[in-house]
């Protein structure tokens, strides 16, 4: 299994964004604990959120995220919910995709996901 951990200014802040669009927030490591982290899932993906310091320098900061896409599988039966989840971060429309996937895109932290119901599997 891989798990990103993705590099964020305010780990605490940007885990409420993915949380106002139905993601769980699975643990949150207290910000004086010295190892700032939060834990977010969808379905059977999960993610960690990191912090830029010590990782991304000062003038890298708005280049976060550029040229990565986390593609997500998720179950055939809740795509609709889940785009509509994501609807006031603005997403893609949910399309079908050339190879058969019904997906939508969305920015959330500064990356940016593809969620997807893979055709035939269903997750």
């Amino acid at each position: 299994m891989i798990r990103p951990i993705l590099a964020c200014i305010d780990p605490y802040e940007t885990a409420k964004e993915f949380a106002a669009a139905g993601w769980n927030v699975d643990f949150s490591q207290p910000p004086e604990s010295g190892d700032p982290l939060v834990g977010v899932s969808l379905c059977d993906n999960s993610v960690l959120l990191g912090i830029t310091d010590g990782y991304v320098a000062d003038n890298q900061l708005p280049h976060i995220g550029s040229g990565v896409e986390i593609y997500m599988s998720v179950p055939a039966e809740q795509i609709q919910r889940l785009y509509e989840n994501h609807l006031a971060l603005k997403p893609t429309k949910l399309t079908v995709q050339l190879w058969g996937d019904m997906a939508f895109e969305v920015r959330i932290g500064g990356y940016r996901f593809m969620i997807a119901a893979v055709k035939g599997n269903g997750s």
